[in-house]
């Protein structure tokens, strides 16, 4: 049942080349800069430098993808940590991205800022195409000043953050009904 239910609410985006080749260029000049500044990746992140750079391009990749589903300009900005990762009507969305794993979740961290949207995409395990996967999403208001799913998931010396289930996501066509979408 889990499995149809969420098949059901995802909605599957492919990028063209082009998409795949500018948001990817904007991942790896996110990393860049950060290592020119001497940059250090927030929350206790301590991954390596190709999986800095794999997390970047991925990230930015996953929201292009977002914002092709949303029909709405992608900007492409480098650094920009207090923005928005994109803004559809008045909605403040943040985009997480997740890659190669076989249990997805919906990170939010406790200093998140309220009233935001957070979209989970995953990108499907072996995957052999540019297939991003948007699985809903979620208020940072209906979680934040919680103690819901709060976790340090084995990572004591990193704070806390809310490892939100994927099952509980509202689904992205509450943001654009399937009637106003022309590219599902």
């Amino acid at each position: 049942f889990y499995k149809n239910a969420m098949e059901k609410m995802e909605r599957e985006i492919e990028l063209n080349s082009y998409d795949l080749l500018t948001s990817g260029q904007i991942g790896l000049l996110r990393a860049a800069e950060t290592i020119k500044q001497k940059g250090k990746w927030g929350h206790g992140y301590d991954g390596y430098f190709t999986k800095q750079i794999n997390d970047s391009i991925f990230g930015t990749m996953g929201e292009k993808a977002v914002a092709v589903f949303l029909d709405i300009p992608y900007k492409y900005h480098c650094n920009a940590w207090n923005d928005p990762d994109l803004v559809y009507k008045n909605y403040n969305i943040q985009v997480r991205t997740q890659y190669n794993r076989d249990n997805y979740f919906l990170i939010i961290r406790p200093k998140a800022k309220p009233n935001e949207l957070y979209v989970h995409v995953y990108i499907p395990l072996k995957s052999f195409k540019p297939i991003f996967k948007i699985s809903g999403f979620i208020n940072s208001s209906d979680i934040l000043k919680t103690e819901k799913h709060l976790t340090y998931a084995g990572h004591y010396d990193r704070d806390p953050f809310h490892k939100v289930p994927i099952n509980i996501l509202k689904s992205i066509d509450l943001l654009k009904p399937p009637e106003e979408n022309k590219k599902i």
